[in-house]
């Protein structure tokens, strides 16, 4: 017999390799086979009666089992068209490769308590549960739609509830690592059993565990980030995108997919249920779901807190933290509110111009703007992560520049001066190996301010947050991409639904220029 196996080099068709006397072999199975000088692991695609390689091919010389269930060549085989990448390599980024030694579970680090309890469900979510329940089995697509706390998560858990006791295997996933925990915690109360885990911080041995467990029909669900998305579960009948408009379900590195379409792929070939949640969906989403492609469910009021008072006020040239927000932040922190500062930009400064001639510094590589980091000293490229230390200006050489912009650490930096009683965090792409420990202490209250970009901004659920404080809306409307505006409502929508989720009233204070601009008014 001959085995086609698929391996993780630049070339888009497979090789042809002999299966020895008595190997046990079958599509779909991790084998190690020689190529060239090395050996290599890869997927065995089929089994053929004949080599199409003119020549003598090499044996197989070992398997290493299952690596995933055939069915899901089709799917990664039009991720590897999509993105230009050969199949062998898609596969070799997107499914974990066999441990060295026997994997373990991943820890699960989120064990903060988690203020909210079961609550009935409002006929509203009721008719959404019995609609996708509907679904299950026929793959059919559905936008989730609703305001911040109208309760779509309590229908992902009981549409997943469902679809576990009659057989099936459901899969929620996040756009972010943050918003796992809450997840992950209150599917672990609503459900018959704690989810895994599945993302890409993950060690090896722990995403091989999750991966050959769901492969073995082990596991019945899961929560994770866009890799989870081909988590191979054998019977899967739900799958959930929330807060699907968000540009983290994107893979930038190469292969590139997008979950949104990995998911309806696997819908319409498996059959399962597929549910896109948002309180601001990705317009392109909207109107699909306006043209009947995708089946709308609406959620109209919240269900938990009351909507917050939101107010749009001037920014103030000279401070980061205006007057009105600092009133603001004073009031609540009085009476043991917690706040959330919204600022979707790193570092202290976000530019620097040279004090003789006025050039913007900039990355040589990228011509991106460096970004100064107080805590480093150093001025660092946003977009390639290369450190300057001691620039110079490539017009005149001078060392000498005006600093200008304000980043998450500046804010906080603010935040600690105005406020020296309160205790402040930050959380952004520079703490997230803290975000475990920072989220927990915001849940016990133990936090009063926490400063963070664009991941605090979304699918949080606290109840104590009373205030948000957006920065600098404008910021979000200079982006350069024709997605700007739309971007801009749905971080602000998305800020502005974290506050007043408890019993005591929330309050929004958003700094912008453009107060009238329509995605700001909008939101």
């Amino acid at each position: 017999m001959i085995a086609f196996v698929l391996l993780p080099v630049p070339r888009t068709s497979g090789f042809d390799y002999v299966v020895p006397e008595g190997m046990e072999v079958e599509p779909g199975f991790w084998v190690e086979v020689p190529f060239g000088k090395r050996v290599l692991l890869g997927v065995v695609k089929e089994i053929r009666d004949f080599p199409e390689y003119p020549g003598e091919p090499r044996p197989i010389l070992r398997v290493r089992g299952p690596a995933l269930p055939p069915r899901l060549f089709p799917l990664l085989s039009l991720v590897s068209e999509e993105a230009c990448t050969a199949l062998g390599m898609t596969l070799a980024h997107i499914v974990p490769k066999p441990a060295a030694r026997r994997a373990r579970a991943a820890s699960l680090p989120f064990r903060y308590s988690e203020e909210r309890k079961h609550v009935e469900l409002t006929a509203e979510q009721k008719a959404a549960v019995a609609a996708i329940c509907e679904g299950i089995g026929k793959g059919q697509k559905f936008l989730l739609f609703g305001p911040p706390a109208s309760g779509k998560t309590e229908v992902y858990l009981a549409s997943a509830r469902e679809a576990l006791q009659n057989g099936y295997s459901a899969l929620l996933l996040e756009p972010e690592i943050s918003l796992l925990p809450q997840l992950w915690a209150r599917a672990a109360r609503a459900l018959a059993e704690a989810p895994a885990v599945y993302h890409g911080e993950l060690s090896p041995g722990e995403r091989f565990h999750v991966w050959s467990s769901a492969l073995r029909g082990e596991l019945s669900c899961a929560v994770g980030t866009r890799s989870a998305a081909f988590l191979p579960f054998p019977n899967l009948g739900l799958m959930v995108l929330d807060e699907e408009g968000e540009p983290g379900y994107k893979e930038e590195r190469a292969p590139h997919y997008h979950a949104r379409k990995v998911l309806e792929e696997r819908a319409a070939a498996e059959g399962a249920a597929l549910v896109l949640g948002a309180a601001a969906p990705a317009v392109e989403t909207f109107f699909r779901a306006e043209q009947g492609e995708i089946r709308l469910l609406s959620l109209t009021q919240r269900v938990s807190g009351v909507a917050p008072e939101v107010k749009a006020v001037p920014k103030e040239p000279q401070e980061v933290i205006g007057t009105e927000l600092r009133e603001a932040m004073a009031r609540h922190l009085q009476v043991g509110g917690q706040i959330l500062l919204f600022l979707n930009r790193l570092g202290f400064f976000t530019g620097a111009s040279c004090r003789r001639c006025g050039e913007i510094l900039r990355c040589p590589d990228c011509e991106v703007a460096l970004v100064f980091h107080l805590a480093e000293k150093t001025f660092r490229c946003p977009a390639c992560g290369r450190d300057f230390p001691d620039p110079a200006c490539r017009r005149c050489g001078s060392a000498r520049f005006r600093l200008f912009g304000a980043g998450t650490e500046r804010v906080e930096y603010e935040a600690k001066k105005l406020f020296p009683q309160a205790r402040v965090a930050r959380l952004d792409e520079e703490t997230a190996r803290a975000r475990d420990q920072i989220l927990s202490a915001l849940a016990k209250g133990e936090i009063d301010i926490l400063v963070g970009a664009q991941m605090i901004g979304k699918g949080l659920d606290f109840p104590g947050i009373t205030l948000v404080g957006v920065i600098d809306a404008d910021q979000l409307l200079a982006s350069p991409t024709f997605y700007a505006a739309e971007r801009t409502f749905q971080l602000l929508l998305s800020a502005i639904g974290r506050a007043g989720r408890g019993k005591k009233p929330g309050e929004v204070v958003v700094q912008t220029n453009m107060p009238d601009h329509y995605a700001i008014s909008s939101a």
